[in-house]
């Protein structure tokens, strides 16, 4: 199924997908065919930010196993993550915070969240998720170093299927921005994105939670999603690559505290 929304090659959209969500150097061979549109490459979303999730994950075990504190540990973690991906969605969650949360008219609404200074909202926004998951992987990694670590890429990989579902669910309501630009993910890709997600979740999870544990991480990934969606769709009429970095940061947030709680 999802090669079949992969251009037939799974392979080389998840290089295409490597390149669009981290720092990581574009693989030339993966772009031969000339441009490519982003969107049909979405069912990969949740093993790409598996794959850029993993190595500061591993600075969680490896830190608290030479003495570093859990939450130095997992500060170097977090901010290895931000810096892995250029702190793409950090960037669309402080955006969409100072766009929306100023009560402006969609027009306006949309005109600050291009605007690359930050405001009172969006300097809010992202202080609140860094710390939150600063202090959520170091009391998991308090506990269980291991379990963190899975719980960070388990986080990574479904927030970008919910991220690739509300792509393809919500029209643009930045026609010719990024998000559109780039191709908007079928409906289909999108469900693919999001099962590809959830199960690479579950699957991690096993690891930390038993599986009745596993009920309130779901529940909560999908809470600030649909929410969002909601708002979106009442005050901008759509999505914006700025609104989708906003759901993927939300989710993640949500997901490492519903960890915590089963933890």
């Amino acid at each position: 199924m999802i090669a079949a929304y992969g251009a037939m090659r799974p392979d080389l959209a998840l290089l295409r997908t490597l390149t669009f969500l981290s720092r990581l150097p574009p693989v030339s061979f993966a772009f031969r065919d000339g441009p490519h549109p982003l969107g049909a490459d979405a069912p990969l979303f949740p093993l790409a930010g598996a794959l850029i999730a993993l190595p500061p994950a591993l600075l969680l075990p490896l830190g608290t196993a030479l003495g570093l504190a859990p939450l130095v540990a997992a500060t170097l973690c977090v901010l290895s993550l931000v810096a892995l991906t250029g702190a793409l969605h950090e960037d669309g969650l402080g955006d969409t915070a100072d766009g929306l949360f100023g009560h402006r008219a969609t027009a306006d609404a949309l005109r600050i969240m291009k605007d690359s200074r930050v405001g009172t909202y969006g300097a809010l926004a992202l202080t609140g998720s860094l710390v939150l998951r600063i202090a959520l992987l170091a009391d998991l990694a308090a506990v269980r170093p291991g379990a963190a670590a899975l719980a960070l890429v388990a986080a990574s990989a479904a927030s970008r299927g919910w991220m690739a579902w509300l792509w393809s669910r919500l029209a643009t309501a930045d026609p010719g921005g990024l998000a559109d630009s780039v191709g908007r993910p079928s409906a289909a890709a999108g469900r693919a994105g999001l099962v590809l997600g959830l199960a690479i979740a579950a699957a991690l999870g096993l690891a930390v939670a038993d599986v009745p544990g596993l009920v309130l991480p779901a529940l909560l990934s999908a809470l600030p999603v649909l929410w969002l969606a909601r708002v979106l769709r009442r005050r901008l009429g759509g999505q914006t690559g700025d609104t989708l970095g906003a759901a993927q940061q939300l989710c993640e947030m949500a997901l490492l505290l519903g960890f915590a709680l089963v933890v």
